[in-house]
C-alpha cells in the first residue's frame, strides 16, 4: 500500500529546515517524523531546497513518489519590505477608483520614507466606486482610465495597484480597469484590492500596493520552489504557508503573497502544538510556545484550537499598517548569539546578537565573543546534560565560576519570565513549548510555567507546523436584510457554503471543514444593511490537490534554478532614516501669541488620546492623522488656542456667532472606507451663504475617535488659516447631534443655522429648527440617502465657547497619548492603565474597572444606530464579567457572576467608559470588538458642566439611553492643564 507522505520546508534568513512526515504515524512516539534537515539558506533559495529535499530521502527508505505535498514557509517576502530592497521589491503605480474622496489622505502615507521612495511609482485618483449601499459615487471615465494606464506605461512600470471604494461589497470597477490595464501592458503585474483584503481603505490599500510590488519576485521565487521539486522527480502540489496558520496552493500564494508575510511565527507555534499534542499537560489547553533563534525569542499563545491567539484589527507589516489580523506574537533580544557581558558578577544579555557570525565568532566555534550559547553550553557540561551540545565544548568547560552562572541563569529565567507574563491572559500556570535552534538556552523551570516541554524535533518544529498546515477561505460582502425576517442567517448560510465551495475546490476535504470566525454587524445609519464576514478551514484532500496540480496551477514548468536572491538595501545607501525623537523629554511649541504650533509628535500623541476619549465611538482617528501627517510634512501650520482666550480672536461683540463647529455625522464603518473630501469645506460655504458670517476660530463637535481630529484639518493653514480652540462640546463622542453642553445650556436650537454636505454634490442647508432634537432626526434621515458619511458646520459665539464647552480637550488627548507612548517605549505595558488614570488627573478622576478577554459581542440597529453588548471575562477570576452595552458608543459597565445574570452597574454615562487593548494601549472602538482580544476598560470623570445640572444628566446619562437607574460618578472631574499654559513662553524649561 502507498504512503501519503508531507514535506515541510521553512526557508529563513539564516537555516533551511526540512522535515518528511508520514501522517499513518502521527499518533506515535516519533509524531510521523520519518527524516529532518538543518542547512544553511543558499543565495539560490531553489538549489537549497533541493538539497535540503534531498537530504531527506538519503537518511530514510521513503520514496519521493509517496510525497502529497510540499508545504513551505519563508521569511524572504516580509525581509524584502523590512529591509526595503529594491532588488525585491518593484515600483508601483497606484489608481484609485473614488471619485471626490480622500483628496488629502495620498497613497503611502504612514509608510517608512525609505519604502516610500523604493515603491511609489505612480499615483492617480479617477472617477469610480460605491458608497456603502451600492449606488456609484462616479461611473468610470474610459477617456481618464486610458489617459493614466498611457501614463503608467510610459513610466515603464510592471506593478498596478487597484483600489476602489468599497470594492470588497462590489468590485466590478476594479475589474473593469484592471482587464484594461492588462490589455494595454504586456506583463504587467496588476492587483485589484477587493482580493486581498476587507472594508477599511487605508489598510486595503497598503496591504494591496505592498503585494503588487512583491509580486513580481514572489512569482520568481515561488516558480523556483516549484522548479525545485521537480527536478527531484516529484509531481506533488507545492503549497505555502500563510500568516494565519493555513495553507495556499503556490497559484493562490503567487497572486496574493502578502498573506504570507508573517508565517514563520505560526509555523513555529502549530508545529509546537502539533509535536506535544499527547502530551496530557497541553490536552485542551491554551499553550505558550517559545521560539528562540539566533536573535530573538518570539513567544506566541496557542489556543485549543491549535491556532495562535490572533492581534487586533490592524497590524503592522514592515512598517505599514494593513487590516490583516496577525498571530499575536511578543518579541524579545534573546537568542542563541545574544551577547553576554560580565562585570564581575553581574550579568547582563544582548540585546545585541552575534546572529548568522556565530560560528566565527562564538567562543564555542573559537572566537572570542561571549555568547549565551557559550554559558548554556558550559553549565550544560558541569551538570554531566546529555543534551546535544554546539560547536567544542571544551572551548567553554571550566570558562565561568558559579556566581557568574548562577547571574546569567537569573538572568535568562527574568527575561522569558517576563515575556511570557505579557502573554498569558491569566495569572493561572500554562504549559510552555520551547523550540527553535536556540531553545536549549532556555531554563527547565519557568515560574507561570505549569510545565516546561521541549518536544522532540524542537530544532525544526517550524518546518512541522508548514507540513501539517489546512486550507481555508475567507469571504466578505455587505447585504441588506428584510426587517424582522430571518434574512440574515440565510445569507450567513450562504455566505457560508460559498465560502465552504472555495476551499473544496482550493483542495480540502469538504467533511473537514468548519466554520473557524463569522460574524454580522450592521452598518450604522445604513437602513438594515450589514457586513458579513466568514472564514472556514478544512484538511487537504492530497488525491484531489494532486490531480488538480497535474491541470496546470499557473506556474511556469521549469527545470532551472531562478531562486537567486540578489539584495539591494536601500539601508546599505541613500536610506531616509526618521529623526528620532526622545518624547520622554519632548517639549511642544508654544509661540509668543500663546498658540500651540503642532508638531508630527503631538499628532502622533493626539491621535491616540482622541480615541481612547471616543469611548467606543466616533470612528479610527488613522485616516484624519495620516491626511494632517501629509499636510504638516508639506509645511501646513496648526494652532491651537486656549479656550479661555478665544474672545482674543472674535468679533469684539462676543454674542457674534463666529466660532465654526466642524465634524462628520453617519457611520464610522464608512468613515474607515470613504475618506472625506470637500465635504466639510462645502457644508462651511453653505453655512457662509446663509449666514454671510465669515469664521474667525474652530472647535470640533467632539473629541473623541475621528472627529477630533477634523478640526485641525479645517483650521490649518492650507484650508480656513484660523486658529482651533483646544476644546471641544462634548469632552468624548456621543451618537446624537443634541448630546453637546450648549445645547444642555440653551432653550433654543443650536445647531440651526447649519449644514451638511457628503462632498459629491448633494448639500443639505438646516435655517431654522425648534430643537436640536429636531435637527438630529432630519440629519439622521438625511444620511441614509447622502452615502450616510457627511460633513457638517455650524456656528457658536465665543461667549458660548468660553462658557458652554470642555476646554483643553486637545491636551487631554494628548497627555493621555503621551503616556501610551512612553509607556511603550519605557516596556511598561503592563502599567498602562494606571499610566492613563495619572494622565487623566489621578485615582480621584479615573478609575480601573476591569481587565479580561472579551468572550461574547452582540450588535443590532435600529434607528441608525448601533446598539449591542461587549462581554468580558476577568483575567484573574474566570467566574467574572464585565458587561458593556454600547449605542455607538459604550454607556455603562455592569459587573456580572456570570454571563447572563444581572449585576451591578459599576459606571454610566456621562461618565467616559474606554475599552482599550491590552498589548497596545490603543483603544478599541465597538465595531472592533471581536471574540478573544485582550483588554482593560477605563472609566473617566466627565466635565463638571455635565454634572453641575440636571438637564446635563438627562442629555448625557443613563436616561438619554433608555435606561432609568441614576447616574453615580465613579469620582471628581479635575480640570486639565492647558499644554498652552504649561509649555507656554515664560515657563520653566
Amino acid at each position: 500500500m502507498t504512503r501519503t507522505l508531507l514535506i515541510g520546508v521553512d526557508v529563513g534568513g539564516t537555516n533551511t529546515d526540512s522535515v518528511l512526515l508520514n501522517p499513518e504515524d502521527f499518533d506515535k512516539e516519533n509524531r510521523g517524523v520519518l527524516a529532518w534537515y538543518k542547512s544553511p539558506t543558499t543565495s539560490d533559495v531553489s538549489v537549497g531546497i533541493e538539497n535540503a529535499i534531498d537530504t531527506l530521502f538519503s537518511n530514510c527508505s521513503a520514496s519521493k513518489f509517496e510525497v502529497a505535498s510540499v508545504t513551505i514557509g519563508t521569511t524572504h517576502f516580509i525581509n524584502a519590505v523590512v529591509e526595503q530592497d529594491r532588488a525585491r521589491l518593484d515600483k508601483v503605480a497606484v489608481l484609485r477608483l473614488i471619485g471626490p474622496y480622500a483628496a488629502h489622505a495620498p497613497p503611502f502615507g504612514g509608510w517608512p520614507e525609505g519604502l516610500a521612495k523604493i515603491t511609489r511609482g505612480y499615483v492617480k485618483s479617477l472617477d469610480g466606486g460605491v458608497y456603502v449601499d451600492g449606488r456609484e459615487v462616479k461611473p468610470l471615465n474610459v477617456a481618464q482610465i486610458k489617459e493614466a494606464i498611457s501614463e503608467v506605461k510610459a513610466l515603464g512600470i510592471k506593478a498596478v495597484a487597484i483600489v476602489g471604494l468599497f470594492s470588497p461589497m462590489s468590485h466590478t470597477h476594479e475589474d473593469t480597469v484592471a482587464e484594461m490595464v492588462k490589455k494595454e501592458i504586456a506583463g504587467v503585474n496588476v492587483v485589484v484590492s477587493h482580493s486581498v483584503s476587507g472594508i477599511s481603505f487605508i489598510e486595503r490599500e497598503n496591504a494591496t500596493i505592498l503585494n503588487a510590488s512583491i509580486m513580481g519576485f514572489a512569482k520568481k521565487i515561488i516558480t523556483s520552489f516549484r522548479a525545485a521539486v521537480r527536478r527531484l522527480g516529484m509531481n506533488c502540489p507545492v503549497m505555502l504557508t500563510q500568516n494565519d496558520g493555513t495553507i495556499s496552493p503556490a497559484s493562490e500564494a503567487m497572486q496574493i503573497p502578502v498573506r504570507s508575510f508573517s508565517s514563520g511565527a505560526t509555523n513555529s507555534m502549530r508545529g509546537a502544538s502539533f509535536l506535544c499534542s499527547k502530551e496530557a499537560e497541553t490536552v485542551g489547553k491554551s499553550v505558550l510556545v517559545v521560539d528562540i533563534g539566533g536573535t530573538t525569542t518570539d513567544v506566541g499563545l496557542l489556543l485549543p484550537s491549535g491556532f495562535p491567539r490572533q492581534s487586533a484589527s490592524y497590524s503592522d507589516v514592515g512598517g505599514v499598517r494593513t487590516n490583516f489580523s496577525m498571530p499575536h506574537v511578543e518579541s524579545i533580544g534573546l537568542g542563541g548569539g545574544s551577547i553576554v557581558r560580565i562585570n564581575g558578577t553581574d550579568v547582563t544579555i544582548g540585546p545585541d546578537s552575534v546572529g548568522a557570525e556565530i560560528t566565527k565568532k562564538a567562543l564555542i566555534y573559537g572566537g572570542s565573543v561571549a555568547t549565551t550559547s557559550d554559558m548554556t553550553v558550559a553549565m550544560l557540561q558541569d551538570q554531566g546534560s546529555d543534551l546535544q551540545l554546539l560547536g567544542t565544548p571544551k572551548l567553554v568547560k571550566g570558562k565561568f565560576n558559579g556566581d557568574i552562572q548562577k547571574a546569567y541563569s537569573a538572568e535568562v529565567k527574568v527575561l522569558l519570565e517576563t515575556v511570557l507574563d505579557r502573554m498569558k491572559t491569566s495569572p493561572e500556570p500554562l504549559p510552555v513549548l520551547l523550540v527553535g535552534g536556540g531553545s536549549i538556552i532556555a531554563p527547565d523551570h519557568l515560574e507561570g510555567a505549569s510545565v516546561v516541554l521541549r518536544p522532540p524535533y524542537f530544532g525544526v518544529a517550524n518546518a512541522i507546523g508548514a507540513a501539517i498546515g489546512k486550507l481555508s477561505s475567507s469571504l466578505q460582502t455587505i447585504k441588506k436584510v428584510s426587517p424582522g425576517s430571518d434574512n440574515k442567517d440565510e445569507i450567513l448560510t450562504e455566505l457560508k457554503a460559498k465560502a465552504v465551495d472555495d476551499v473544496v475546490a482550493k483542495g480540502a476535504r469538504r467533511e473537514t471543514v468548519v466554520m473557524a470566525d463569522y460574524s454580522a454587524s450592521p452598518i450604522p445609519y445604513v437602513l438594515n444593511t450589514i457586513m458579513f464576514t466568514v472564514k472556514v478551514v478544512g484538511e487537504v484532500d492530497y488525491e484531489t490537490l494532486t490531480y488538480a496540480d497535474s491541470q496546470g496551477d499557473g506556474l511556469a514548468d521549469c527545470t532551472v534554478g531562478g531562486g537567486e536572491i540578489v539584495k539591494d538595501s536601500s539601508f546599505k545607501d541613500d536610506a531616509t532614516v526618521a529623526k528620532t525623537i526622545d518624547i520622554k523629554t519632548y517639549r511642544p511649541t508654544v509661540n509668543s501669541k500663546n498658540q500651540w504650533i503642532l508638531s508630527l509628535t503631538d499628532l502622533e500623541f493626539i491621535r491616540t488620546g482622541v480615541y481612547i476619549l471616543g469611548c467606543g465611538g466616533g470612528g479610527t482617528p488613522y485616516p484624519q492623522y495620516l491626511e494632517l501627517k501629509a499636510m504638516l510634512e508639506k509645511g501646513d501650520v496648526i494652532r491651537l488656542v486656549d479656550p479661555k482666550n478665544v474672545q482674543e480672536y472674535s468679533d469684539k461683540n462676543h454674542d457674534t456667532k463666529d466660532v465654526v463647529i466642524v465634524g462628520f455625522l453617519g457611520s464610522p464603518t464608512v468613515a474607515e472606507e470613504q475618506i472625506h473630501g470637500s465635504d466639510l469645506m462645502d457644508a462651511y460655504k453653505l453655512l457662509v451663504s446663509e449666514t454671510k458670517q465669515e469664521a474667525n476660530l474652530v472647535i470640533d463637535f467632539e473629541i473623541g475617535g475621528a472627529n477630533g481630529m477634523r478640526g485641525l484639518f479645517f483650521g490649518s493653514s492650507s484650508q480656513l488659516n484660523v486658529p482651533v480652540v483646544d476644546g471641544d462640546l462634548m469632552g468624548r463622542a456621543y451618537p446624537y447631534v443634541y448630546q453637546i453642553l450648549p445645547t444642555v445650556y440653551s432653550d433654543s436650537a443650536v445647531y440651526a443655522p447649519s449644514a451638511m454636505s457628503d462632498g459629491n454634490g448633494n448639500n443639505l442647508v438646516m435655517k431654522d429648527a425648534i430643537s436640536d432634537f429636531m435637527v438630529e432626526s432630519v440629519y439622521r434621515a438625511s444620511l441614509a440617502e447622502m452615502g450616510a458619511h457627511c460633513g457638517t458646520a455650524a456656528y457658536l459665539s465665543s461667549n458660548q465657547v468660553v462658557n458652554h464647552s470642555v476646554h483643553n480637550s486637545f491636551s487631554l488627548a494628548w497627555r493621555i497619548g503621551r503616556a501610551v507612548h512612553i509607556a511603550r517605549i519605557s516596556s511598561e505595558i503592563d502599567h498602562l492603565p494606571q499610566k492613563i488614570i495619572d494622565a487623566v488627573g489621578g485615582n480621584n478622576t479615573a478609575k480601573h474597572m476591569f481587565s479580561g478577554k472579551i468572550v461574547g459581542v452582540e450588535r443590532r440597529l435600529f434607528k441608525g444606530h448601533v446598539y449591542g453588548e461587549c462581554l468580558i471575562q476577568d483575567a484573574n477570576d474566570e467566574s467574572k464579567y464585565l458587561n458593556v452595552p454600547f449605542k455607538n458608543e459604550n454607556i455603562h459597565a455592569e459587573r456580572r457572576d456570570s454571563p447572563t445574570s444581572k449585576g451591578e452597574i459599576i459606571a454610566s454615562c456621562p461618565d467616559l467608559i474606554s475599552v482599550i487593548d491590552q498589548d497596545t494601549g490603543e483603544a478599541l472602538g465597538t465595531a472592533e470588538y471581536r471574540y478573544g482580544l485582550l483588554v482593560f476598560v477605563l472609566a473617566m470623570s466627565p466635565s463638571n458642566k455635565w454634572t453641575d445640572c440636571a438637564k446635563g444628566i438627562a442629555i448625557g446619562g443613563p436616561a438619554a439611553f433608555g435606561y432609568d437607574y441614576e447616574y453615580k460618578p465613579i469620582g471628581t472631574y479635575s480640570k486639565t492643564v492647558s499644554v498652552i499654559e504649561e509649555y507656554g513662553e515664560g515657563q520653566n524649561v
